[in-house]
């Protein structure tokens, strides 16, 4: 009974010691700074001036700024003020507008508040304001008005704190990196986890940081990078193992906290590196010392974690055992064991909430897709196989096979299964970025502006290595059939993985043609010798590979409708055809991408790559390897002049089961052809020829 009164008396203690850091509804006062310098009269002009600013900054900074931030210049000489104001970067108009709101009160309350005061610097969990009788704008001093507050009382324990500010330290450098290279806004969040975690004064374990960075977002990258470094190279002196901080500065600000107070989801999921084992003891003398003269026996640690080893491998080896053995999983040939490929199922259970409806990251033809967190920390993506799928135990098994087989940079990783009765999962790697496609075709302005051209250009080269390795260098030759920016999923980095080989074609030997009755793929991506005759080869992956660079370069869909001259509609294909012929290619270019006389020469290459790519007769178009060799090099000019596009497929309404695959003017209608449209779920691979 003590213990468990000992038990509940501890969480009261941590309730209440976290209390103070739970984010709440509104905006909070965090701090403010007064420069006592300078001071105006109480119903002055430079009051009534402030007063105007304020309300100024608030309006603008939600009516005017699409990122919440407002900058403003009130009256003449020598009541003159300036001032600006800036949101959180996750916080929307009505949120912003109450925030900066709020200012008023700190700049003409009594008491210890600014009131008098020419110079001020307020701020709140969600905004900040300043104002000054100075010129601040035009020359910012991006080391002043920085603090630091610790967030609560809560730290890690005595002798870890160094190491858990360093991790804090790595977070909000990547963020950092991202919110001055990789966004308009100059904001960032995201989260690190800890495998081990750090044990606080609470005694709880910390396993997960969340950090947040922000400039305003009127600052050059590196000027906004710099601005934020000098408040990490300062972060070993502000803080000393606390598990809440920040340094709010006016030109840039960073804050991290064990909890998420941020809305939305994390822009970056790093997994903190695994501590440096310790060097193997030397060889044991024949006294019982190690080379260095110590006994083992002095060292239970040492002893402990032999013992444990040992246990960990004994038991490794039975549970193999017991899952050969056993008449509800399926048997393996030796050489395709994928014995250390299982996950036990109450372990992707817990990881996954139960499957939560939360957690669901899309559904596709094989069966939902879910987010999951391994005990260790390890964020994982778990496809469930739906019990009413026509997909089966025997078609999971050979995307194991396969997938067990395939490891590139470029592919997305299998890390494991499961098969338990009816239950049939496949556990991949996660990637916190999703697919291509929502960012390139997002609604949103600031998304598809993350996506520089640096970045584009990283996507189309990844993907071109990732489909020679699967054309050229893997152990089994594979043709994809199912390439789509929808199945280009990014990583932290935003590198790409090819994912989703549910659709994939596996070839035996030199042997890389087949032909099919049944096609499957996308709409907008088919080749027209596979989406007409059924024809599979390389050259089917080469062509939507082809469409997929267009798409990338123009912003646009596949099956977006383009007015043409002559008042008829038209695909992408044509549409970049007819521009190229007119010598004006450049035209296609996504209208957010800064055209800089710099980047010319490679959208050039690239359109003139993605025209190669998407030519009719499969003969003329480049192998995967020379593409590479294409995209690697500088010289477009000796690059084979492209021939018009094959035709394309229109966009069509598709059923649950199967669309039309269409046809293409003056071809006869094949009444049997039907093309199943794949979803940009992970689905399950046919592995035999048909």
């Amino acid at each position: 009974m003590s213990s468990l009164v000992d038990v509940c008396a501890a969480a009261v203690v941590l309730l209440l010691s976290l209390s103070s850091l739970l984010p709440s509804a509104g905006a909070v006062l965090f701090d403010w700074s007064c420069s006592n310098g300078t001071s105006y009269a109480e119903n002055s002009t430079y009051q009534s001036n402030v007063r105007s600013l304020l309300s100024s900054l608030a309006a603008n900074a939600t009516r005017v700024s699409p990122v919440g931030f407002s900058t403003a210049i009130v009256g003449a000489s020598p009541d003159k003020v300036w001032g600006l104001g800036l949101c959180r970067g996750d916080t929307n108009g009505t949120a912003c507008a109450s925030c900066l709101a709020q200012a008023p009160a700190v700049a003409f309350g009594q008491g210890d508040y600014c009131m008098g005061v020419k110079d001020a610097s307020i701020f709140y969990d969600r905004c900040l304001v300043r104002y000054s009788s100075k010129d601040f704008l035009s020359t910012p001093d991006l080391t002043s008005q920085a603090q630091s507050t610790g967030v609560g009382d809560v730290s890690v324990v005595p002798g870890s704190g160094s190491a858990f500010t360093a991790l804090v330290a790595s977070l909000v450098t990547a963020l950092s990196d991202w919110a001055a290279f990789n966004t308009t806004s100059r904001y960032a969040v995201g989260a690190m986890v800890s495998d081990r975690g750090f044990l606080a004064t609470t005694r709880e374990v910390v396993h997960r940081i969340n950090g947040m960075v922000q400039c305003t977002p009127d600052q050059a990258p590196g000027a906004c990078r710099g601005c934020l470094g000098a408040l990490i190279d300062d972060m070993p002196a502000f803080f000393n193992g606390s598990v809440g901080g920040q340094v709010l500065g006016v030109w840039c600000s960073l804050r991290f906290e064990i909890f998420e107070f941020y809305d939305g989801g994390p822009m970056l999921e790093l997994v903190a590196p695994q501590p440096t084992p310790p060097p193997p003891p030397s060889a044991v003398s024949k006294d019982g010392t190690g080379g260095n003269g110590t006994r083992w026996g002095q060292h239970p640690g040492t002893i402990a974690a032999i013992v444990l080893g040992v246990a960990v491998i004994l038991l490794s080896i039975s549970m193999v055992l017991l899952w050969r053995n056993a008449g509800k999983q399926p048997s393996y040939q030796e050489d395709d064991d994928p014995a250390s490929l299982l996950f036990d199922l109450p372990t992707l259970r817990r990881a996954t909430d139960n499957f939560a409806e939360e957690n669901m990251l899309g559904h596709g033809g094989f069966g939902a897709v879910y987010k999951g967190l391994l005990p260790h920390g390890q964020q994982i993506a778990v496809k469930r196989l739906d019990k009413a799928s026509g997909q089966g135990l025997k078609e999971l098994r050979n995307e194991l096979l396969l997938m067990a087989k395939l490891r590139h940079n470029n592919l997305t990783k299998l890390l494991g299964v499961c098969l338990k009765g009816e239950e049939k999962l496949l556990v991949y790697e996660y990637l916190p970025n999703r697919s291509l496609d929502t960012f390139l075709f997002a609604p949103e302005i600031e998304k598809r502006l993350l996506l520089h051209w640096e970045i584009r250009y990283r996507i189309i080269y990844g993907t071109a290595r990732g489909l020679v390795y699967l054309h050229e260098d893997s152990q089994i030759k594979i043709i994809h059939r199912d390439l789509k920016a929808g199945n280009v999923l990014l990583d932290t980095n935003m590198n790409p993985k090819i994912s989703d080989f549910g659709l994939a074609r596996l070839f035996n030997g030199e042997r890389t043609t087949a032909m099919t009755s049944q096609v499957v793929g996308t709409l907008g991506y088919m080749a027209p010798e596979y989406a007409v005759l059924g024809h599979i080869s390389v050259k089917l992956d080469v062509y939507s590979f082809g469409v997929l660079v267009l798409e990338v370069v123009t912003g646009r869909k596949s099956t977006d409708f383009f007015e043409s001259a002559v008042d008829e509609s038209s695909t992408l294909l044509s549409y970049v055809w007819d521009q190229w012929s007119k010598g004006t290619p450049l035209e296609t270019v996504d209208p957010s991408l800064d055209c800089k006389t710099t980047m010319k020469s490679e959208l050039l290459k690239c359109i003139h790559v993605g025209l190669l790519c998407v030519q009719e007769n499969p003969a003329d178009r480049p192998s995967m390897l020379d593409v590479v060799v294409m995209l690697h090099g500088d010289d477009a000019s000796s690059f084979a002049a492209p021939s018009k596009p094959a035709f394309t497929f229109g966009y069509c309404e598709q059923s649950s089961e199967s669309v039309s695959a269409g046809d293409p003017p003056g071809t006869k209608t094949t009444a049997d052809l039907h093309v199943p449209s794949s979803v940009n779920g992970m689905s399950v691979s046919e592995f035999k020829p048909r």
